[in-house]
């Protein structure tokens, strides 16, 4: 912290001199129970505000603490003129066994240091000693810094001296950077309690002229006029009526998130250049401290109670900083049980003669041991310009411990930064609209959320153009996920035994030049959807090796001498490399392109595949394939084809040639040469196969080449077809010959494009819109046999009126009535097939109204007419085809009952006017077809029902038959090849259905309803798989199958009718079908108004 105010300096020196005469009497070094030494790669380091040197009249009294800490480097703040500290505890320390160290005082900073290095300072804006440790075998060389930071009210001396700081680190290497920065890192003086609020009123009332002090009181008071009252009443009384003033017990809260004039402006600042190096129990909370949490570090808890700051409140103040870049590679490592690290509260005590304790400092020490955990960092000249080289290997602190894998990233995954404290350069919060709760929310460096991202560029993001270059070595692997990880793109790469990895797909290009070394190297493309190139030259005398199952793009020419190994993915050449001595595609590998090669081996498992699409790999050298070796030759029905051409032999020791043929116009015969050899052709490939089901290949040896013949073969498309569908296309496609653009096609397809292809070509939709229509018809039967069972007064049928002649014309009347009556329903329906393995399934729905009239004939017989409109849709369930059908109803029903009994019988006809559409789309081939064609149905309709009453239900069992004739007009669909002729079709089908209805009349409160219901079952019987005649142009007939009507039925209904008011009623009804791979379900509403 600072000094102490002057009002209470003077009695702090008199208590100093008191305990500092009884502490020289008699007192000892204890250096048992020593602190272990840290290791090779960490520092162990101690932060102290020394309070003026406490103990300075003799600092030996204080030595105890120091030598059993065994730190490597202590950084003092605080430090009196001439401190009596820098004087005396390093001789003491050395004395007990701990070495020499070396020390250096500016100001009131200082640095002590056992470890090589130098000493320096920086004056140019704040004050900071360091020393600058030499390099270790695996750690850097790093600066360890101290600073005291002004502790004035407001921030403006500390603010400046934090930018200061920034600046400085921006043009070294690692900084670790300790102190006392008088400024936390959740808030700038301290979360103040309501306590210590009331001090700060306090203390403002005794001097009011103090107008930082108001601006705070304003901010923290939940009543501002309250707050004027107050201060205006207590303003110029005297410090004890002040002191005993009662202060509003809600006039203050508990600061839990800083207000304006307490944000942390000082340590935002620095988080810019910094990261803030804690422990979780270090951390502060978004609550004012309790009493020796674990996390204040002033005031300390020996010296709590003498704070006398109003403005400030218990705070972490003290904190170890580690510079960007290289923070990330910094971590804490302290050991839990060494009582010498962490924020130290139960040793930082001096023990007096009288057996009393004395803190340190008003200041916790803190201490912790830092270990380098990132690659080494060598120093080196290239051509006089000092630069920076990464190492990656055995010597790097944690190589064996991470299985030799290093991930380099410039994303430093910080977690110091909280995302109120995203700030400008002067400290203040620039992120808008966030909920209290996400001030308090750590940053999220992995985040996507688009509000975050510039936070993220400015604090996540490190600059990584320190690297002059990156070594890996000694079998290890460092991952990256970006290019710009590795530095600029003047940074090159080593690799001598080592491996460079390319994760995710995010990182395309390495555009830097690589250099294998003796021990050669490794580059693995990790994720197979990802390609990456390198833009610039591979040099040197290593062998290169391709792992990783994603693509290494090669253009240019590349000079390095070793071999090239490609085990794993794909290498693309596009340039040379016909200066590696060999080139070996291992099983697993493959190796395409345009580019030059040497000598080339494509061993068992490995393959060559020439082109990018279709082209020529040149071998300077001779080219050879191993037994088990794949050739991959990409043909058109051009004659061109993919081919390699050597210099020099071509040794063919078997292998394999697969050939993948584009094109949809081959001839009855094709050539190609795929190979050439200027030195001769020996040997041969074990066997040649093709992609295309229709077409055979075959290979003849020449003295200097190799040629590939493709011939159409005597397989028949029924042969590939598997479904009826599929072969009934197949063989009517067939019988049109090379001259129909959709058979060329087929013929260079493989066997599944082959039956992708017949399953589109068949036009089932045309057979499956037959079923669909069929279906439909239900809705006329249910719309004619309901309103027979309303006529004769039906307890389960629906209860809603009808319009009936009456003394003044058109009335509202009971739907039994015996008058002339007329009736109307609208309706809706939806449903689904599964396909059967043949035709593919279909989604349906339909729409529209009908109505009727009806009147009594004779005494017992009830007979009408009926009309309507309604649309019907379906489309497949593979989005390849659809339609539509406009509808128009027209019909006769009749019923009679006698007692219970009762039967209804109808005729219906519709007319159709079907509108279809279908796209055939497979490699090679593509057409748009459309179809608009009539039909109508006919239908016979007879229900008999027995009726029981059973108290206030009514039940009724039901059988009805159904008689449905679907017939369409022919048609020519509009398209091109794929276009079907359909002759005039007729498909009929019988359902029957059994099953009980039932109602009751139930009161909903005031309103008086009928709940309906029914159940039962329907089988279908006929035509169930409804069948179209259709034929290609040129072709011979076929039969198309559509999707199968349910056999078999669940039949469900449910309905409501009740008045909404006293001249309106409601009905409304569901109805559904559900089967093994099929169900419906409709709707239908009816109101009634009277006027």
């Amino acid at each position: 912290m600072a000094e102490q105010p002057a009002a209470t300096h003077g009695q702090h020196q008199r208590r100093l001199r008191a305990l500092a005469a009884a502490l020289l009497c008699g007192t000892t070094l204890a250096v048992s129970a020593m602190a272990a030494q840290a290791a090779e790669d960490s520092i162990r380091i101690l932060t102290l505000n020394t309070w003026l040197d406490r103990f300075k009249p003799n600092p030996a009294v204080a030595a105890d603490f120091f030598i059993k800490g065994n730190y490597d480097v202590l950084t003092f703040q605080e430090f009196r003129a001439n401190s009596t500290y820098a004087r005396d505890l390093p001789g003491l320390m050395q004395a007990a066994g701990l070495g020499t160290y070396g020390t250096r005082q500016d100001n009131d900073v200082g640095v002590f240091s056992r470890l090589p290095g130098t000493f320096g300072a920086v004056t140019q804006g704040v004050i900071a000693t360091y020393t600058k440790l030499d390099a270790t075998v695996s750690k850097p060389q790093t600066i360890v810094a101290t600073t005291h930071l002004n502790y004035f009210d407001p921030s403006t001396n500390r603010i400046g001296q934090a930018k200061a700081l920034n600046n400085w680190a921006k043009g070294q290497g690692p900084v670790i950077l300790t102190g006392d920065f008088n400024a936390g890192d959740v808030s700038e003086r301290g979360l103040h309690s309501v306590s210590q609020q009331h001090l700060l009123l306090r203390t403002y009332l005794k001097s009011p002229s103090n107008a930082f002090y108001l601006d705070l009181l304003k901010q923290y008071a939940k009543n501002q006029t309250q707050l004027d009252a107050f201060i205006a009443q207590w303003k110029g009384k005297t410090a004890a009526e002040i002191n005993a003033a009662q202060i509003p017990a809600d006039l203050f809260a508990d600061e839990m998130y800083p207000v304006t004039g307490n944000l942390p402006q000082t340590m935002n600042i620095l988080k810019k250049q910094y990261q803030l190096l804690q422990l979780p129990n270090e951390r502060e909370q978004f609550s004012p401290h309790a009493l020796n949490d674990g996390s204040v570090t002033w005031p300390s808890h020996g010296e709590d109670a003498t704070n006398v700051w109003a403005s400030w409140h218990r705070v972490k103040i003290d904190h170890f900083l580690a510079s960007r870049p290289f923070g990330k590679w910094w971590v804490i490592n302290d050991d839990p049980a060494d009582k010498y690290l962490g924020v130290i509260r139960d040793v930082s005590y001096v023990t007096n003669p009288d057996g009393s304790k004395t803190p340190m400092s008003d200041h916790e020490p803190v201490a912790h041991t830092l270990r380098w955990v990132g690659p080494q960092l060598q120093s080196y000249d290239d051509n006089g310009t000092a630069k920076t080289r990464l190492v990656w290997g055995k010597d790097a602190s944690t190589f064996g411990e991470k299985g030799k894998e290093f991930f380099l990233s410039r994303n430093n995954m910080r977690d110091d930064v909280y995302l109120g404290q995203i700030s400008d350069a002067n400290g203040m919060p620039t992120l808008a609209g966030l909920t209290d709760a996400e001030k308090k929310t750590l940053l999220d460096c992995k985040s996507t959320d688009a509000r975050f991202q510039q936070a993220i560029r400015d604090y996540c993001i490190d600059d990584h153009s320190f690297i002059g270059e990156t070594r890996v070595a000694d079998g290890g692997t460092v991952i990256v996920e970006e290019d710009a990880a590795l530095g600029g793109e003047q940074a090159k790469l080593r690799l001598d035994g080592g491996s460079l990895r390319i994760a995710g797909t995010d990182m395309h290009v390495l555009g830097r030049n690589v250099v294998l070394e003796a021990g050669g190297g490794s580059l693995d493309i990790a994720d197979a959807s990802n390609a990456v190139g390198i833009n610039k030259e591979i040099s040197g005398a290593g062998n290169l090796t391709k792992l990783g199952l994603g693509t290494l793009l090669l253009d240019g020419t590349h000079g390095y001498t070793g071999e090239t190994i490609v085990k794993a993915g794909a290498l693309s050449l596009q340039g040379s490399i016909a200066a590696s001595k060999l080139v070996t595609i291992g099983a697993g590998g493959m190796l395409g392109g345009i580019g030059t090669l040497g000598n080339t081996v494509v061993a068992s498992g490995g393959t060559l595949a020439p082109g990018n699409s279709i082209g020529t790999i040149k071998v300077a050298g001779d080219i050879t394939f191993e037994a088990g070796s794949k050739f991959e030759v990409e043909a058109n029905d051009k004659g061109e084809s993919d081919k390699v051409a050597a210099t020099g032999k071509a040794i063919l020791k078997g292998g394999s040639v697969l050939t993948l043929a584009s094109g949809n116009n081959y001839a009855p015969q094709t050539l190609y040469k795929i190979v050439t050899a200027d030195g001769g052709v020996t040997g041969s490939f074990a066997d040649v196969s093709s992609n295309l089901s229709f077409l055979d290949p075959s290979l003849a040896y020449g003295a200097n080449d190799v040629t590939l013949t493709l011939n159409r073969n005597d397989i028949t498309f029924v042969d590939v077809g598997t479904t009826p569908n599929q072969k009934a296309a197949a063989a009517a496609l067939e019988s049109t010959g090379f001259g129909n653009a959709a058979y060329a096609a087929v013929v260079n397809l493989d066997e599944a494009g082959a039956q992708q292809a017949f399953g589109q070509l068949s036009g089932e939709v045309h057979a499956s819109a037959q079923g669909l229509m069929m279906q439909d018809g239900g809705v006329l039967v249910d719309a004619a046999t309901s309103r027979i069972g309303q006529a004769f007064g039906d307890a389960t049928a629906a209860s809603m009126p009808v319009m009936a002649y009456g003394d003044d014309g058109l009335e509202l009347a009971p739907a039994d009535t015996d008058r002339f009556a007329l009736w109307t329903r609208a309706f809706g329906s939806w449903g689904s097939s599964d396909g059967d393995g043949n035709a593919m399934g279909f989604d349906r729905s339909s729409g529209g109204l009908v109505g009727g009239a009806d009147a009594m004939v004779g005494d017992s017989w009830r007979v009408g007419v009926l009309a309507g409109y309604s649309r019907s849709a379906f489309d497949a369930a593979n989005g390849s085809s659809n339609g539509s059908s406009d509808n128009y109803h027209v019909g006769i029903n009749a019923g009679t009952r006698v007692g219970a009994f009762g039967l209804t019988a109808g005729a219906t006809y519709s007319w159709h006017r079907f509108d279809t559409a279908r796209s055939v789309a497979f490699t090679g081939f593509a057409d748009a077809l459309t179809a608009r064609y009539d039909g109508g149905t006919a239908q016979l309709l007879g229900e008999a029902s027995y009726k029981v009453d059973a108290g206030r239900f009514a039940i009724e069992g039901f059988s009805n038959l159904s008689y449905v004739n679907l017939r369409t007009d022919a048609f020519t669909e509009t398209g091109g090849a794929a276009a079907l002729s359909s002759q005039a079709t007729s498909n009929d089908v019988t359902f029957t259905t059994f099953g009980v209805r039932g109602s009751t009349d139930v009161a909903l409160g005031a309103v008086d309803a009928t709940i309906r219901g029914t159940i039962g079952w329907r089988h279908a019987f006929g035509d169930v798989t409804p069948v179209s005649s259709v034929a290609f142009a040129g072709s011979d007939g076929f039969e198309v199958a559509g999707t199968p009507i349910a056999r078999n039925a669940a039949v469900l209904g449910a309905g409501i009718d009740f008045d909404i008011v006293p001249k309106a009623k409601l009905g409304i009804s569901y109805s559904g079908q559900l089967s093994n791979g099929a169900s419906d379900h409709g709707i239908d509403a009816k109101l009634a108004v009277s006027f």
